[in-house]
């Protein structure tokens, strides 16, 4: 069985309430800190990826023990400032050494450019090649991410480009 102990840290530090229900989120930050609040929708990514719903850390995340890849989206929406998709996506990089590009594209999601940027990188010495997302709309800052060995990198993409295909932001009313 593959050993997937370095995903625990690829989760990223945030506070929300959790999943509503397996279609979508209402992330809010602390009251002491919040103004705002996201709920967002988000494709399914099929058979295998069993979804991570506890811990602190947590908004929304996917794991696939056979692939050792996990699937990740984040919300923020409180104070974003001006700062470029290029760098939010640069500041994906802290705790990742070696980081190296391989693509970096300019998508359409939900009507908005989105940053798609693709980098090999390792996390506490073990090698990673991960999908970095990064949207801006309606003053929530989005950060959609999947991260899988190299080797099973292609093996889960399909799934999480399913998860892309349904983000939804802001939802209709009564669905959030």
């Amino acid at each position: 069985m593959r050993r997937v102990g370095p995903l625990v840290l690829l989760l990223s530090v945030s506070a929300c309430r959790g999943w509503q229900d397996d279609r979508y989120l209402r992330h809010l930050t602390p009251a002491s800190l919040a103004r705002r609040e996201a709920s967002y929708g988000f494709g399914d990514p099929g058979a295998g990826w069993e979804p991570i719903t506890r811990g602190k850390h947590v908004q929304v995340a996917w794991i696939e023990r056979t692939l050792g890849a996990v699937i990740e989206l984040h919300a923020q929406c409180d104070d974003q400032g001006d700062s470029s998709l290029e760098q939010y996506t640069d500041h994906l990089r802290l705790d990742w050494t070696g980081w190296t590009e391989r693509s970096q594209t300019k998508v359409m999601i939900e009507r908005r450019e989105a940053l798609r940027t693709v980098v090999d990188a390792a996390l506490d010495g073990v090698a990673r090649r991960n999908d970095f997302v990064v949207l801006k709309k309606n003053g929530c800052l989005f950060d959609l991410r999947y991260s899988a060995p190299p080797d099973h990198y292609d093996q889960g993409l399909p799934a999480f480009d399913r998860v892309l295909g349904g983000f939804r932001f802001p939802l209709p009313q009564g669905q959030g």
